[in-house]
């Protein structure tokens, strides 16, 4: 995706908060008896939230065409969080004090997830679509999630690089949960394979802005590869600043780096794990592939097919049990048990104990101009 389109996608989704937010002051207190409202909660001015707003608009369109929700209209109150814990806490408390938001759709960045939980759990089910740190598994009992932890996806990643790139690697995370949760993981993975590595380094996302230091300390270890555990924010200027240096060994990243297609060429051959590929075999997806196309061009990555799942999952939740916030938590708590397992365009989802889920499916792309291509597919459903 070109840097053009992702600031025309970000300036969208502001629009979007404000008539959203419009629509929760007129629904506080009970509602209307003809719509149903679904928080949608994510850093809106950002790609990965704009993008998973793509993906759970496309979702409430194919509810509604469906007739609804027991008859209702589906409505989406959306907030940005800015990635935020602290605003976060804030839209959570938003959410959970009106009384016409029946489920929450998010948050979206795993350090934002866990900051809201707190409030979710008096009692306002939040389903993210793509929260992966780990600690998200402790979060608690109203806290679920359609994507897989970092602690399988980091090991997917690892097995990956020992198979295909070398066993010694260098790596640079973020000092946050999505980031150390991937280093810890692929790490140990990488230990346990057989690889060996070499250096790593912490940062701060977004507020680090000279790599150099780290990238000459990895430049004298000569990697087979570098993993970058971390957002495209701090991904894109390792990568050109290891370029400008000579630094030739391939980079690796989990899904927080697919932004970084479509925006420079020095990103190209650039390794990202996905958490949905519409190449991949077994999907069902072909319907959203397809209204992705229709709506807005190009091919989907997995923040828009995360974020048609989570609000399609909710939806038949919501349908089963109806409007009542406790109800609806104990329908997910029991999707893949006593209740059936749900087919999302991602996988099939089914919960455990911790709202995680089961073996669900996971990629590996390489990034070509403003494609992903589909390299591997690492285990899962």
């Amino acid at each position: 995706m070109s840097g053009r389109r992702s600031a025309q996608l970000c300036l969208s989704a502001v629009a979007v908060v404000a008539i959203m937010v419009s629509t929760s002051t007129c629904g506080r207190g009970g509602g209307q008896r003809d719509v149903v409202r679904f928080g949608f909660a994510a850093p809106l001015e950002q790609y990965v939230g704009a993008e998973t707003l793509r993906g759970v608009q496309l979702a409430q369109e194919r509810v509604n065409a469906d007739g609804g929700i027991r008859g209702r209209t589906l409505e989406l109150v959306a907030l940005t969080d800015s990635a935020n814990p602290e605003r976060a806490v804030r839209v959570a408390e938003d959410f959970y004090t009106d009384e016409s938001v029946v489920a929450v759709i998010g948050h979206v960045n795993s350090g934002t997830t866990l900051a809201a939980a707190t409030i979710y759990n008096r009692g306002l089910a939040a389903v993210s679509p793509t929260a992966t740190s780990p600690e998200i598994s402790g979060a608690g009992p109203w806290i679920f999630r359609v994507c897989s932890s970092d602690v399988d996806n980091s090991a997917r990643l690892a097995r990956f690089a020992l198979r295909e790139l070398g066993p010694r690697a260098a790596i640079l995370y973020a000092n946050e949960p999505y980031g150390r949760g991937l280093r810890e993981g692929f790490a140990l993975t990488l230990a346990e394979g057989g690889g060996t590595l070499l250096e790593e380094y912490p940062y701060i996302e977004g507020q680090t802005t000279d790599f150099e230091p780290y990238l000459l300390r990895i430049q004298e270890a000569r990697p087979d590869l570098i993993f970058i555990a971390g957002l495209d924010v701090s991904a894109g200027p390792i990568i050109r600043q290891a370029r400008d240096l000579g630094i030739s060994a391939p980079f690796l990243g989990g899904d927080g780096i697919l932004g970084l297609a479509g925006q420079d060429p020095v990103y190209d051959g650039t390794y990202v794990g996905l958490l949905y590929h519409p190449d991949a075999p077994g999907t069902t997806g072909q319907v959203f592939v397809e209204a992705y196309r229709r709506a807005h061009g190009g091919e989907p990555d997995h923040f828009p097919a995360l974020g048609y799942d989570a609000v399609l999952l909710t939806a038949r939740a919501v349908s089963e049990v109806g409007f009542d916030r406790e109800r609806i938590r104990n329908y997910l708590e029991q999707v893949g048990g006593r209740r059936e397992v749900f087919p999302g365009v991602s996988g099939l989802i089914a919960f455990d104990e911790n709202g995680d889920p089961l073996e669900k499916s996971f990629a590996i792309g390489r990034i070509a101009g403003d494609r992903i291509e589909l390299v591997s597919i690492e285990g899962g459903s």
